[in-house]
């Protein structure tokens, strides 16, 4: 069951949550940006539905490289997937010379569009992804000047905040602790045609307003500070329950050609909100800038005495091969370095691994070749393992990857490159799904790929989303799928009711019902109920 994590009577208050999925509810997956799952990778051979058309017969061109958020919903057939694209013409169903920008909710169940709404166009390609507040029940997603919140049940706008510049490949942060109002975080664009010092990180209030616990209305902007020049700096947040001590976490870009790229922390509620400063500054030890989000791993579970969380960050250079940038681990508690190596440019997101390992999507390819990194974490210092330049064309400076774990296995979803060289922004051609145990030239590395998608995909239960150029695309059995018993809920009663010979057994729909589709009822039922019982339910 979500928490009810705020203080103002006027809280909404949610039913219980009957998937015991956890909802993809932030670029990365969640506050934190870890970029992972305790799920199994869903096979991806072939589309349970994929999506292209709006409900007029308008077709969907979706942003090639944003990510995507899901919503899990209460019951079977309530989610959602959440993802920003175009309309070639539309203004109420009449044909237009105009391209309309809009946030498409699709039905999980059926792939059909539940509702739409229009959007500012993207400046400058932007990629942002869509962010879900599950106890307000609303969809964040910023572009132009605009960060909209838009009702999850029907599309219909909550409100909507202009910002100071416009917002560029950044993405919202949603963070809400138990005793304190929700707040919402966003970085604005500061770069090229600007003077690239005048970025700004907002809080926002995303609560309902309480004289004295809250006083602030949805929409409102809490605390601004600057941190130079921005551009693609998503926020991270750690629980409190995982270790985190308050902080958010954004970095920067830095200033062009004089300085190079800081990491901030900052109160989430400072003491004084019209004065705010960094609780610490990190400072990268080459002149290079950071141009996406960190990633905030807790300390290890079960070592006393227990380390401080760390964040792992990479840089982008402009010049230079596939060792030009660097990849750096940092105290998440005081900002010291822990380790800096020699890295692919990027401005994804860094996943750790279990059993010590750092995996990057990062490069170009220019001189510095898109590629998949791996780094060995060895606490006090790290070293590239392998990257998979010359045997696979995935990854890249763009794409964000995701990596399931599940049964000891570590299975990386990443896309490759977009094939246009002049277009980086456009969709990739290809999904693969990597086993991170072996190296490239080893066999069985390549798991299973799929020519269409490669966007930076999210997975969700039993499900995997990734968009391309077919379209936005579901794998894996939907939440329907798995409701045999057909009573809106995924538990027990659905295995039973397979045992029995009841609804369509076919769960991976290969053609044939036998002990595989069994298999993956019992596997989606078991990561679920360990989902749950951890609290993983964002």
């Amino acid at each position: 069951m979500a928490g009810l994590c705020g203080t103002s009577a006027a809280q909404p208050q949610l039913l219980p949550v009957q998937t015991f999925e956890a909802s993809w509810t932030h670029l990365g997956g969640g506050a934190q940006r870890s970029c992972a799952v305790d799920l199994p990778s869903p096979p991806f051979n072939s589309p349970r539905w994929v999506v292209d058309h709006d409900n007029n017969g308008y077709e969907i061109s979706f942003l090639g490289q944003a990510g995507i958020a899901v919503y899990a919903g209460e019951r079977a057939n309530d989610g959602l997937v959440f993802a920003a694209g175009a309309l070639d013409s539309e203004i109420d169903g009449t044909p237009s010379p105009m391209t309309i920008y809009k946030l498409f909710a699709i039905s999980r169940s059926t792939g059909l569009v539940v509702w739409s709404a229009v959007i500012d166009e993207p400046l400058l390609d932007s990629s942002s992804s869509p962010a879900i507040d599950e106890r307000n029940r609303v969809v964040f997603y910023g572009s132009g000047h605009h960060l909209r919140a838009f009702n999850i049940a029907d599309g219909t706008p909550a409100w909507t905040i202009t910002l100071d510049r416009e917002i560029v490949n950044a993405s919202p942060l949603i963070v809400w602790e138990p005793g304190s109002p929700g707040r919402l975080l966003i970085t604005d664009y500061d770069g090229f045609p600007y003077n690239g010092n005048c970025a700004h990180v907002y809080c926002i209030n995303t609560d309902a307003f309480d004289a004295l616990r809250n006083p602030y209305t949805p929409g409102s902007v809490v605390w601004s500070t600057c941190i130079g020049a921005s551009s693609g700096n998503s926020v991270s947040y750690l629980p409190r329950s995982l270790g985190g001590t308050g902080l958010v976490y954004v970095a920067s870009i830095g200033q062009y050609g004089q300085e190079p790229g800081h990491i901030y922390a900052f109160s989430l509620f400072p003491s004084d909100p019209q004065n705010v400063s960094p609780v610490w500054t990190f400072t990268n030890s080459l002149m290079l800038g950071y141009f996406g989000g960190v990633c905030i791993a807790p300390s290890a579970p079960g070592l006393l005495p227990r380390g401080n969380p760390s964040i792992y960050a990479a840089s982008y250079a402009f010049f230079g091969g596939t060792d030009s940038a660097n990849l750096v681990k940092i105290n998440a508690v005081n900002g010291q370095r822990i380790w800096s190596t020699p890295s692919n440019r990027s401005s994804s997101i860094p996943i750790p691994i279990p059993g010590g390992f750092v995996a990057l999507a990062a490069g170009y390819d220019s001189s510095s070749i898109a590629m998949v990194e791996l780094f060995q974490d060895f606490g006090a210092s790290a070293r590239l393992v392998w990257d998979t330049s010359g045997v696979i064309s995935a990854g890249g400076w763009s794409n964000q990857p995701v990596l399931a774990k599940f049964g000891g296995k570590n299975l990386l979803a990443s896309g490759s490159p977009p094939s246009t060289f002049s277009n980086p922004w456009k969709w990739s051609p290809t999904l693969y799904l990597l086993d991170m145990s072996r190296s490239p030239d080893q066999g069985g590395f390549v798991v299973q790929q799929y020519d269409g998608v490669g966007g930076s995909p999210a997975i969700v239960g039993a499900s995997l989303y990734c968009v391309g150029a077919i379209g936005l695309a579901a794998f894996g059995p939907t939440p329907s799928d798995l409701d045999l018993s057909g009573d809106g809920l995924i538990n027990i009663d659905d295995l039973m009711a397979w045992e029995r010979g009841i609804g369509s057994r076919d769960i991976n729909l290969d053609g044939i019902v036998d002990s595989r589709d069994k298999a993956v009822l019992m596997t989606s039922l078991r990561a679920m109920e360990a989902s749950a019982l951890r609290g993983d339910r964002r």
